[in-house]
Parts: C-alpha cells; sequence; structure tokens
C-alpha cells in the first residue's frame, strides 16, 4: 500500500484547499445562545439537534403567539436552518396563508413592515447564522465460515459532516477486506473529502478529492481531484436531489510499470435521498468520471433502517466499471454489503 506522503506533488495542494474549505470560514456569531429571547428558545433548541419537525413546530407556535414579531421570528429560523428553507417557509406560509409575502419577504432577508410593504424592519434584526452542526456515522461488517469453504470477510467506514451557514463539508474512509481459502481477493483502502459552498438556497460550488487504493484495480493508487458547480433539484424533508459538474484531474500510477499517469478530464455526479418511512432512508450515488484514456462509472445504491436509538441496519451494493482497465484486470467490480450503523 502507498504512503500517502509519496503521492504527486499536485494532489498537495487540492488537499489543502479541502482544509481550507472545512476549516477557514469566518468565525460566525451564533443568534442560538443562552442568550435567546424565550420566543426564540425553542427554535434554537430544534435547530441545534437539526430536528426539522420540531423546528417547524417551534416556528409556527412562535408567530402564533407574537403575530407582530412574524418578520423577525422567520428571518431567525431561516437563519439557524438555512438548508431547510424552503421547508420552513412553506410550512409558515400554510399556516398563515395571508402573510405568505411577508414570510417569503422575511426569509429573503428583505425588511418589511407591519404593514407588508418593503421599508423600515419592524425590530432591528441583526443577521445571524446557527453554530457549526457536526454529524457523522460509523459502519461496520463482516463474517467468518469455516468447514468445506473457510472465508473471512470485513467492511468498515465512517463519515463526518460538519455544516456552518452557507458551507457543507464531508470527509469519509472506508475499508473492504476479504479472504476465500486462505487468499486474499478483496482489500480496498479509500478516502475522501468535499466541500461546498450555497450562494443561492440550490445553488453552489463544490470542491472535491478522492483517494482510491484497490489492491486488485492494477493500480498502485489513484487519485481524483475535482471542482465545480452544483445544483439542489429537489430539496426537502422526504426526498432530495442534487446534481454536480466540473473539470477533474486524475492521477495513478499503474502497477505493472509503475508508470505515472495524469489525464485532465471531467467529473459528473448524482445523489438522490428518499424518506421512505420514519425508520427508513434509501440512497444512490453516482458518478461519472472522464479522462483522456479511461472513463470510470460508480454507483452506490443503500437501504438504511433504524433499529433502535442511533443503531441502524444498512444493505448496500456497489458497482465500479473502468473503460480502460489494466491488462489482467476485470473491467467492472461490485460489492454487497450488510452492516450495522451507528450515527451520531
Amino acid at each position: 500500500m502507498p504512503k500517502i506522503s509519496n503521492l504527486p506533488a499536485g494532489a498537495g495542494l487540492f488537499l489543502l484547499m479541502s482544509a481550507v474549505f472545512l476549516f477557514d470560514t469566518p468565525s460566525l456569531r451564533a443568534a442560538t445562545g443562552n442568550g435567546a429571547a424565550p420566543e426564540f428558545a425553542p427554535m434554537a433548541d430544534a435547530a441545534r439537534r437539526d430536528d426539522i419537525a420540531g423546528l417547524k413546530l417551534a416556528l409556527v407556535s412562535a408567530i402564533a403567539s407574537e403575530p407582530r414579531r412574524l418578520d423577525e421570528l422567520v428571518a431567525y429560523a431561516v437563519a439557524a436552518a438555512p438548508r431547510h428553507r424552503d421547508t420552513l417557509v412553506a410550512t409558515a406560509t400554510a399556516a398563515f396563508p395571508a402573510f405568505g409575502g411577508r414570510i417569503n419577504a422575511a426569509a429573503n432577508g428583505t425588511p418589511v413592515t407591519t404593514s407588508g410593504t418593503t421599508g423600515a424592519a419592524v425590530l432591528p434584526i441583526t443577521p445571524t447564522a446557527s453554530p457549526g452542526e457536526w454529524s457523522g456515522e460509523i459502519e461496520l461488517g463482516g463474517g467468518r465460515a469455516t468447514g468445506n469453504t473457510e472465508t473471512e470477510e470485513v467492511n468498515a467506514a465512517a463519515k463526518v459532516g460538519y455544516t456552518r451557514g452557507p458551507w457543507e463539508a464531508e470527509a469519509t474512509a472506508s475499508y473492504d477486506f476479504a479472504k476465500d481459502t486462505g487468499t486474499i481477493n478483496t482489500q480496498h483502502l479509500r478516502l475522501g473529502g468535499n466541500a461546498k459552498y450555497l450562494f443561492t438556497d440550490r445553488a453552489f460550488v463544490f470542491g472535491l478529492v478522492d483517494y482510491d487504493d484497490d489492491r486488485f484495480s492494477g493500480f498502485t493508487y489513484e487519485l481524483t481531484q475535482a471542482a465545480g458547480l452544483g445544483y439542489k433539484v429537489i430539496r426537502s424533508d422526504d426526498i432530495g436531489l442534487e446534481v454536480t459538474a466540473g473539470p477533474a484531474l486524475r492521477l495513478s500510477e499503474v502497477k505493472a510499470t509503475e508508470e505515472q499517469l495524469v489525464e485532465p478530464g471531467a467529473r459528473g455526479g448524482l445523489e438522490f435521498r428518499w424518506q421512505v418511512s420514519n425508520n427508513a432512508t434509501f440512497t444512490n450515488k453516482a458518478s461519472v468520471t472522464w479522462g483522456d484514456e479511461r472513463t470510470i462509472t460508480e454507483n452506490t445504491a443503500a437501504l438504511t433502517m433504524k433499529i433502535i436509538g442511533s443503531l441502524s441496519g444498512r444493505l448496500s451494493y456497489h458497482l465500479e466499471h473502468n473503460s480502460g482497465a489494466p491488462a489482467g484486470t476485470e473491467a467492472t467490480d461490485t460489492l454487497t454489503k450488510a452492516s450495522l450503523v451507528y450515527g451520531f
């Protein structure tokens, strides 16, 4: 397995850029602290827990009890959970249809008077942002069989996400290992990171890096870097769909010849999420990376079902096709996994 420190120099710049995306954001002052006024406290608490159902209820309740502060309450809720802006606006509008115009204006940051016309705000509103939110999961799976056939399998993965205002960042790691009758037939390490900056409710710019070390791929390593634009086509509590596209650069080393390859190209991606029920979520992540010599297509479908608390079970199927696989290796690889997932 190659040491990451020996990767080509071009990789360092992109890794550094990803680190800047993740950590070098301005220090934002949150309005969801201990000093929040009583009418804001339920919304602040729900936003900290990323409880969108609780946040919607808190917003409607706050407007019902303080209708003259509707603009301030809507602006506060949207600032605390910008990713759920559309859902919050729809909920508030459905509850108070006569104030639909004011609700939309407040969500967009437009000052509104009590008469509903643009002008001075009812109360001074300081733009606020929720504090950074961390999330993640640890996934473990595996098995062992003995007797006429001896097999061993280990699957492990981890994901950490961070959201702060318009910034979204994620780091992932996975390792798959399998042995059949004493012979290793799977050994695959993968590390990845990506960052997004939303400049509207749906449109964003992104940057990503993906390091792939698959013992049986014919390559010592493959490193893909990409950046570009993305758009959240569907953005709701139950369904999410986003697409991305942009230029890419792939660095790799052929294992048999130790030849270093540098391939400029392009990358397109698609991510789909469906909240099937309160306890089940289906996701599908696909990407195509075009290069001078070959095209790599990947698709991962997964069904995650809650067991109890933060513990879930997951079934997933991964397919990868390499149009220019080295001689002696298969062009298409698949991997089916059953694992336990702990979310936090």
